[in-house]
Formats: structure tokens, sequence, C-alpha cells
């Protein structure tokens, strides 16, 4: 199976300075993903999205982005539905760009850069799996 991330757009921005009277004692950092099919029955695409939020002692970022991608050698089934593409391979293919996004964003806004940990998607899906079946 051959997937090809074909677009990315950041769908929602925000960024909030801190008061200069109030500064954390630490930064945090949530990250959410999901998976957007379309509904056609023979659509080659599906979507990941990314919500970002971001806590830094100076200041609150929430990012959400959108990658587009498109299967080369099959249709989306529900069989590759419930595979580890949509939700391990494709967001490991997606996160450097929106880890890069932030880092870029931070730095020309003035701030110190923030430099995103690498996130394990297999451990992701796999907490997200255990809290389902819950």
């Amino acid at each position: 199976m051959k997937i090809q991330l074909k677009d990315w757009k950041i769908s929602n921005i925000n960024l909030s300075l801190l008061d200069q009277n109030i500064k954390r004692e630490e930064n945090s950092f949530d990250l959410e993903s999901g998976n957007y099919f379309s509904e056609e029955n023979d659509s080659d695409t599906f979507s990941v999205g990314f919500k970002l939020t971001i806590n830094d002692k100076l200041f609150d970022l929430i990012v959400e982005a959108l990658f587009d991608f498109e299967l080369l050698d099959e249709k989306v089934t529900d069989k590759f539905k419930l595979s580890s593409f949509p939700k391990v391979n494709a967001p490991a293919i997606a996160f450097p760009y929106l880890r890069a996004f932030v880092s870029n964003l931070t730095l020309q806004s003035g701030l110190e850069p923030v430099i995103l940990p690498s996130i394990n998607f297999v451990q992701l899906a796999n907490k997200e799996s255990n809290q389902e079946d819950s």
C-alpha cells in the first residue's frame, strides 16, 4: 500500500501573548488527531486533522491543520480505515510539517522558537484505542 501527502493547510490558528505580569511555571502541549474519509465509495483520498494546543510560559497557541492524502495503488475501503495507515503512518508523515510550522511561526513572531518533541503515533493510536474500549 502506498500513500502520498497531496496537500496541507492550517485551518485555524490563535496565538495569544500572556499578560507580562502572568508567567507560567511550565510549558505544556496537547495533540489531538483524527481521520476524515470521503463519503464516495470509490475514493482514493482521506485526510488527517490535528489540533495542537500549546501553553507556553509567555503565550498560548492553538493550531488546527488538515493534511490530505492519496492512496496510489488502491481505494479507501473499510479494511483500510481500520488499518494502521490512517492512524499511524499518515500522521507520522504529516506531523513533521506541523512541527516545522510551529517552530517557524514562533520564531517569526519574535518569540523563542517552540520545538515540539517527536511523537510515537503507534503508542498514541494504542492509547486512543484503549480509551474507546473503556
